[in-house]
Parts: structure tokens; sequence; C-alpha cells
């Protein structure tokens, strides 16, 4: 399955029909606009065409964004937030739709412009009355903390700072600098100075400081403030106030008690408001984004005195619909051309079109790289081998159970607010399922759960098809499920095994086909030397097996070196023969490489056989709590290879597609196609 097809769309429009227009295509999301500028640069271009910028309208309303985005931030900061339960987590809210139209950028400022200015009469008074009382809580607590260190002084603050013939002055001062200080005030005072010590403390960065008082004459008031900078001292910044330290801080704390209650105040009542204005504002913001993108979609064209030229990218099968729209939105004053891509490959955009039961899937596709323009879409390839090769690695059916359980939380709850979330949960579903399913088969039930707990061995009645850890009823050594030769398979290890090589070669069958019909387009040569020679191998392996001919697969083999030898010789000389006969490794390596299904397999049944042999131990041998401990194992035990076998078979499964069979016929790479549309959460037309 290939990308959608595109076309691309040329438009010569009427300027003054251009905004309904853009309005009309970015409310259908069709398209994908093209950026006209590196062109304009071409003088040939250029010669009738100048560059476009954006719509003249953009200005006001970026201007009425930021005003939007100031309110909310205000909004955010006073909001009560309430505690959300894992009810509220599991159900998120879906805002209702509010239906606006407009029909023209104008119309929705003045719309914004009406809006803002009631919501500012109302927050205008409260918000700057906050800031107010902000500002003078701040200022109080650094008071507050300056004279906690000077409330041991007897002394009325309001004789600090510069007096008629005195400078007095306070602060901290580190206790190791204190005796150098001393004596240098007093030399460069001529010993008219007077210092004041308070009790030591330990500072914030646990150096010992030491308030102090400082008095001089005002004549050595800037030789004394030098010397006090020199030594670190820490100035305390306090004007205006009278009273000793103690009086002031009752006062203080007894101002902060009456601010804090007069900013609650103002907080409930902005909390009021903003519960009316909020959702509104939330709107407009929407609506103004929506006219921002618009308005600079007019920068991707090009421009006459009296029209634009816009061109832009359309899925094939909306192009009619998208000349429809140009066509009514002009009111025939546009002349409208569908033509096919006349881009190189790289730059025309790619858009995945999967049926609906497969579209989730698209996500692991461009988790690797989106597919390029004509290159085949792999999404409804991964689907059936992922969800085989997790249900084979996680192969647990209440693992399984949890996971599908988990994937419909995602799926039918997170998914309402989240695609991703959507996506996620729609897969995972489907991987639980395929998991229950692969559980029942192997008989993994929380691993032997039954045989420890309840003396029911699974694997000795008909209700397990293999026992990944040993033997069962259908596999084992009493009766193998086939022999060839020496080899038998005996035990139910190995008959994984072999299931998981033969799945690997199916798979790698399927991307070798795909690349060689791709490749066919560079000629047969290609196709055949780059997968042909592997896909031939593959036929004689099959064959000399159902036939019971060795012969043939060594002779397969042999042949098989020797073309890559000469692929090798063709592309690089002697030296690339030699290395080409180590491409055969590569195969096998790949091959060997689907074994890690059977490896994450025995890790689950081992892991969960481990823990419920250390819970029985618990229960058995530890008297009264002993059973609580089981309990408490068990869950956690089996809880952690959930949750590390889970992400393990995720990660494996995409590794299996992603190297082993992408590397066969697809390399990604494309561009993604991204539609001028607007994204409405808050709004509909």
């Amino acid at each position: 399955m290939k990308p959608a097809r595109m076309n691309k769309v040329r438009a010569v429009i009427l300027d003054e029909k251009m905004d309904s227009i853009i309005r009309n295509l970015h409310e259908s999301g069709l398209v994908e606009l093209y950026d006209l500028t590196p062109k304009l640069e071409n003088p040939e271009w250029a010669a009738f065409l100048s560059q476009s910028s954006p719509a003249r309208y953009s200005r006001d309303v970026s201007s009425l964004i930021i005003k939007v985005g100031r309110f909310l931030d205000l909004f955010d900061s006073v909001k009560v937030e309430e505690k959300k339960g894992l009810s509220a987590i599991l159900n998120p809210v879906i805002p209702e739709k509010k239906k606006v139209s407009f029909s023209s950028a104008e119309e929705a400022i003045s719309y914004a412009e009406g809006i803002l200015n009631d919501v500012e009469n109302e927050v205008q008074g409260p918000s700057n009355r906050l800031t107010e009382l902000e500002n003078k809580k701040n200022n109080l607590q650094l008071l507050k903390k300056q004279l906690k260190c000077l409330v041991d002084f007897d002394l009325d603050l309001k004789y600090l700072g510069e007096g008629p013939y005195t400078y007095i002055v306070s602060g901290l001062i580190p206790k190791e600098n204190l005796p150098e200080l001393e004596n240098n005030l007093s030399n460069i005072t001529n010993d008219y100075v007077e210092i004041v010590k308070g009790k030591s403390f330990s500072g914030g960065d646990e150096e010992e400081k030491v308030p102090v008082i400082i008095a001089t004459l005002k004549e050595y008031m800037d030789t004394v403030g030098a010397e006090l900078r020199k030594s670190g001292f820490e100035r305390f910044d306090i004007s205006n106030v009278e009273g000793t330290p103690k009086e002031n801080l009752d006062r203080i704390e007894k101002e902060l008690s009456e601010s804090e209650k007069e900013i609650n105040s103002i907080l409930d009542k902005l909390n009021a408001i903003s519960k009316k204005w909020y959702d509104e504002l939330l709107v407009l913001h929407e609506i103004l984004e929506i006219e921002k993108e618009r308005a600079e979609a007019y920068s991707y064209c090009g421009k006459t005195e009296r029209t634009y030229l816009l061109e832009a990218w359309v899925p094939k099968k909306y192009a009619n619909k998208i000349k429809e729209i140009i066509e009514n939105a002009s009111e025939g004053y546009a002349v409208v051309e569908i033509a096919e891509p006349d881009e190189p490959e790289e730059k025309i955009p790619v858009m995945l079109d999967n049926p609906k039961a497969v579209k989730p899937f698209e996500m692991l596709t461009e988790m690797f790289a989106p597919p390029k323009y004509n290159e085949v879409d792999p999404t409804m390839m991964i689907v059936p081998g992922f969800l085989m090769f997790y249900g084979i690695m996680l192969t647990d059916a209440v693992y399984g159970f949890l996971l599908a359980l988990t994937g419909l939380v995602l799926w039918k709850r997170l998914g309402k607010a989240s695609e991703g979330a959507y996506n996620l949960g729609y897969i995972l579903t489907l991987a639980g399922i395929a998991t229950v399913i692969a559980g029942i088969f192997t008989g993994g039930y929380l691993g032997d759960f039954a045989k420890q707990f309840l003396g029911f061995d699974i694997y000795s009645t008909a209700f397990a098809l293999v026992n990944p850890l040993g033997d069962s009823l259908y596999v084992g050594s009493s009766n193998p499920l086939f022999s060839l030769g020496n080899i038998s398979v005996n035990n139910g290890p190995i008959a994984i095994l072999l299931f998981s090589i033969v799945v690997g070669i199916i798979h790698l069958f399927i991307g070798l086909a795909v690349g060689f019909k791709e490749n066919l387009k560079n000629g047969f040569k290609n196709a055949f030397l780059d997968q042909g020679i592997w896909l031939f191998l593959i036929l004689a392996l099959v064959i000399g097996l159902a036939v019971g001919m060795p012969y043939i697969i060594v002779g397969a083999v042999l042949l098989v070196v020797l073309l890559c030898m000469i692929k090798g010789y063709m592309n690089g000389g002697i030296l690339d023969a030699g290395l080409g006969m180590m491409d055969i490794t590569g195969f096998l390596g790949n091959v060997l490489s689907y074994a890690r299904l059977l490896a994450l397999c025995l890790a689950t049944g081992g892991l969960a056989m481990a823990v419920n042999i250390m819970a029985k131990l618990l229960g058995d041998s530890v008297p009264v709590v002993g059973i609580i401990l089981a309990i408490i194992m068990l869950l956690l035990g089996h809880t952690f290879n959930f949750v590390m076998n889970g992400l393990g078979a995720f990660i494996h499964s995409l590794r299996l597609h992603y190297v082993e069979f992408f590397g066969q016929f697809y390399e990604g790479g494309g561009k993604k196609f991204s539609p001028f549309k607007a994204k409405r959460e808050y709004t509909m037309q």
C-alpha cells in the first residue's frame, strides 16, 4: 500500500477575495501550503511576482494574544487547584466547545477587544492592589529579617543613617573579619568610631556572622563605607523607621498579618473573576491563534498589484473539493489549476492513508520514519507481525488481560483528550488480546501459579499446547512433536524456537518479496541481486526440507555465496567480492534474531515461576505472617515481571520490524503532510 497520491493546486486570486479563501482552506484542513519564497528568489519569477508579507492585521492579533496570555497567567496564579483523584485522571474533562463564526479577521479582533476590555475593567483594580500588597509584604519580610538580627540592640532606629554630624550604619560582618575591621576603622577615623556588637550566628552559607552598629563622624562616611565594603560588610537598608527593633518587630508582625488577610481577600475576588472569564479567555486565545495562523499564511504566497498566487499540496482524492472551495470562496474571481507534482519526490509531503482499524499503528511507522512519497507504506504489514511477536514474548494470559485492560483505559478514557493516548491504548489493547491467546496456548496463568498453590499441573492436561519451560501433554520427551534425522523436537523450548525460526523466515520472505517488487523499477538485475537471491535461498530451503533432499539446500547455499561474490565484485572489485561471501552470515543472523521470541517467552515464564516459588517458600516457612509476605511477594514480583517484560516485548517486537523486516525493503525519510488546519479545542464553527 502506498501513501496517498498528491496533487499541486495553484490559484491566482483577486486580492479582495484572498481572506475568504484563506479562511475556507483553513477550516477544511485539506491542504498543505507551499512556500513560494525560494521560487521568488529566482529572477524569472521575481520579474512578475513579489514576496507577500503577513496580513496587515497580524500585528493587532499578536498584541491581543499577549494580552490574553497575561490575563490567563494571572488567573492561573490565583486559581485554587482542586485535588485530582484517580477518577479525575482517568476521566479527563473534555471542554465544551463554543460556537463562534467570524466573516473576517477585523470582526474577530473587534470581538476580542470587547471581551478584553470587560475583563480588564474587573481585574485592574484588584490586580494593582495585589501588586502593591505583595511589594509591601516583601519589603516588610526583608525588614523583619534584618531587625531580628538587631533585636538585642536598644536603639531608636530613626538615628540610623546620615545625621548633621554623625553617620550610623547597621549590618552583618563575618566574625573572622571583625578584629581587622575594628583596627582599620580606628586608624582611619582617629578613634572617632564606636562599634556595638550583637550575638554571632551562623549564616545561610555556614559562615559565622556578627550583627553590628557602627557610629562615626560624618566626615569619615566615605572612607568608612569603603573599608566596610572591603571587609564583606552586609549593610541593612533601614530608613524611615522609628523605635527599637523589638517594637518594630511587633508592628511588622501585625502589618504582615493584615496584609496577608487583604491579599487572601483579593485572591478570592480574583479567583471568582477567574471562574467567570477563564473559559472565555481560552476560547479567545484559540480564536486569535487561528487568526494569527491565517495572517501568516499570506507570507507563503506571491503577489502582484491586485492578485495573489497561492500554491498548495492536496491529497488527490480531495483535489476537486479544494478547487470547488476556492472557486466558491472567491465568487469566481480566481483561476484554479490542479496538476501532478512538479517537485522532486523528497519534497512532496506524505500522508498515510490506512483503514480506520489500522490507522493507530501509523504511530509505529512514524516512530521509525514516514515513508518517502513513492515508497510502500509498511503500516498494514506491521500489524499482524507486531501483535504475534508481542503475544509470544509476553505469553501469559493474566498479564495479557491486565495489558488489555490498561490499553482500554488509555484508549477509551485518556484517548478522549489525547490522540497519542488513543493510538497507544488501541495498540496495547490488541497486544493484550494477542498475549491472552498466546498465554492460553502455552498454559501461562501467572506462570505456574496453579501448580505451586493449587496443585494443578495444566501441562498434564489437554488445556495447554506447549510448555515454554519443559514438557506438555502434546510436546514432550515421551511424545516428540517430530524428528528429523538426529534432531528431535521433544520439548516446549525447542518447539517454540523452531516456531520462531519458521515465523522469522516467513516474515523475512514477505519483506524480501515487497522489496523485490519495489526494486524492479531499478531493473531486474538490481532486484535479483538485492532481494531475489535470498528469496531463492528460502524457497530452496523449503523445497529441500519438503522433499528430504539436503543436497538441494547445500547447492542453493553455494550458489547464493557465488552470487554474493559476483555482486561484490561488480560493486567494488576483488576485495568486495571476498567480503560478499559474508553476506550469507548476515542473512543467517537476521533469521536467528527471531530466536528472541523464545528468549523473552522463557524470561516471562521463568521469572513468574521464580516469584511463585519464593512466595510459596515464604508462606510455608514463615509462621503467622508468612501468608501476608507471600501475597506481597506475589503482587510485587508479578507486577515487576509484567511491567519489565511487557516493555521488553514492545521494544523487541518493534526491533524485529525496524531492523530485520524494514531492512529488506523500507528506507523511510519522507516529509510528513502538515495540513493548514484550524486547531480547535475550545471552539467550533
